[in-house]
């Protein structure tokens, strides 16, 4: 793991690695040249065209929180801020070159955090003993990287084993820490809260799904109190499908401001021989969130956003050699696309202390990990603001159009060859590429001939066309 900064590459370089790029070029010098050059425009001549910028037409998509953001759990965001009264120099950079994007402690360390003080004495159980302890200095240290970074905070309570004494605690703590925004989220995927004597049972309740969301719904209620109105996340469940028919009751009754839920498109836990490139780089595993329309059409009911709170590559921490890879920057920009278009606002990455984690801070330093690469882009190529949509008829090739971003087309090749296209644009542009093959961002500025750019875009990757002058002020 090593800070990657944007690598500046030759067109040499680029066509090389299949990354990008021919131009092309006539020549008089000889009637062979000229003839090898007439073919060469004849081929592109076939070749799928997208002009730009691209002229929208129909539904479209806008964007209208960054599209990406940070969740720790608690103990992880314990072990990045340190021994001393401020965190690391470092992970406040980090955070602001993501662009400051809300971050959240939540996880399942959400329902197994006691606030600093409140476990005293010998455990009274095997539950109490495997509680997690805020440390006394978690939330002052959490001001002073707030401070710095400027990103907003969502604070998850412990609704499983938690009591409103201790969530009045955690939200006095949070309330010192936030200085750019503050929400809550109460209890963490509790569609996985096993309701008392279920076990017992021989087969499950055919009222299991309403009981349980009543339960849920009862202990919400008595927290409440302890957020005074603040905005509320949720329900933060795990498999959305599970409360299907309750979710909308859900969001009523709890009054969310914003509805989260998570995914993740491969399991390190249930079928971990699935989490492999292979599957990580598979055209379902970047179109999770299209699963879940449902859920954006009960929050749009209800009136409010809805965004992927938690998601990551592999849930249970993801897989070493998988999770961490370049691969894992490529599905990313396609996960988050997925989602936008979706009609989801925000995905939030989520971050254990496992391999999936997009840095990792060590001592005074911040290591970065490829996926790191694509979340920083995402922010840049998507502004708040910005609109995007789905462009048809790019033979090979999966593209997006953006206008009003840093980005104005996102080329994304799924398949085992490289992929051609022709750009139609009488301006340079700047290429910057996402590959599974090589960790990084690789960019290159590229300039028309006679008015078209020919890309050919390498197997899984993803590439993106912004203006030259608008780049080069970034």
């Amino acid at each position: 793991m090593q800070r990657r900064a944007r690598t500046l590459i030759s067109p040499a370089v680029v066509l090389a690695l299949a990354l990008a790029l021919l131009v092309g070029a006539g020549s008089s010098a000889a009637s062979a040249a000229a003839a090898a050059a007439k073919r060469r425009h004849s081929a592109s001549s076939r070749l799928p065209e997208v002009a730009l910028p691209h002229v929208f037409h129909g539904p479209s998509a806008q964007v209208t929180m960054a599209p990406v953001g940070l969740s720790f759990e608690y103990s992880a965001m314990a072990q990045d801020l340190g021994t001393g009264p401020c965190p690391t120099p470092a992970l406040a950079a980090e955070l602001q070159r993501l662009g400051s994007p809300p971050l959240a402690l939540s996880g399942d360390s959400q329902d197994m955090t006691a606030p600093s003080g409140a476990l005293t004495g010998p455990p009274a159980s095997w539950e109490a003993a495997t509680l997690f302890s805020l440390p006394s200095e978690f939330w002052s240290q959490l001001q002073c990287l707030l401070s710095a970074a400027r990103d907003p905070l969502t604070v998850g309570l412990n609704a499983k084993t938690g009591q409103l004494a201790w969530a009045q605690q955690m939200v006095a703590g949070a309330q010192s820490a936030a200085s750019n925004g503050l929400d809550f989220s109460i209890g963490n995927e509790p569609d996985l809260f096993s309701l008392p004597n279920y076990s017992a049972l021989a087969k499950p309740q055919a009222n299991a799904e309403a009981a349980a969301v009543g339960v849920y719904l009862q202990v919400v209620s008595s927290l409440l109190p302890a957020i005074a109105g603040a905005p509320l996340i949720g329900p933060e469940l795990a498999a959305p499908a599970r409360w299907r028919g309750q979710l909308s009751r859900v969001i009523a009754q709890l009054h969310d401001q914003i509805v989260g839920v998570h995914a993740y498109p491969l399991s390190a836990c249930v079928t971990p021989r699935a989490v492999t490139i292979g599957g990580l780089l598979s055209a379902a595993a970047g179109a999770e969130p299209s699963a879940f329309r449902w859920v954006v059409a009960d929050a749009a009911a209800a009136g409010v956003p809805a965004i992927i709170s938690e998601a990551n590559s592999a849930s249970c921490g993801g897989r070493a050699g998988v999770s961490d890879s370049p691969a894992s920057a490529v599905w990313a920009v396609r996960f988050v696309l997925s989602a936008l278009k979706t009609g989801f606002r925000e995905v939030r990455f989520h971050f254990s202390g496992d391999p999936y984690d997009a840095f990792v801070v060590r001592g005074g330093e911040v290591l970065d990990r490829p996926l790191d690469s694509a979340l920083v882009a995402l922010n840049q190529w998507l502004p708040v603001g910005s609109m995007l949509q789905g462009i048809r008829g790019l033979r090979g090739l999966v593209a997006t159009a953006i206008s009003g971003g840093a980005a104005q087309l996102i080329l994304d090749n799924e398949h085992a060859q490289a992929q051609a296209v022709v750009l139609r644009t009488s301006q340079s542009v700047r290429v910057e590429v996402l590959s599974a093959a090589r960790a990084g961002l690789h960019v290159a500025q590229l300039s028309p001939h006679h008015g078209a750019i020919k890309l050919r875009v390498a197997p899984s990757s993803v590439l993106a066309v912004l203006p030259a002058a608008v780049s080069a002020a970034r």
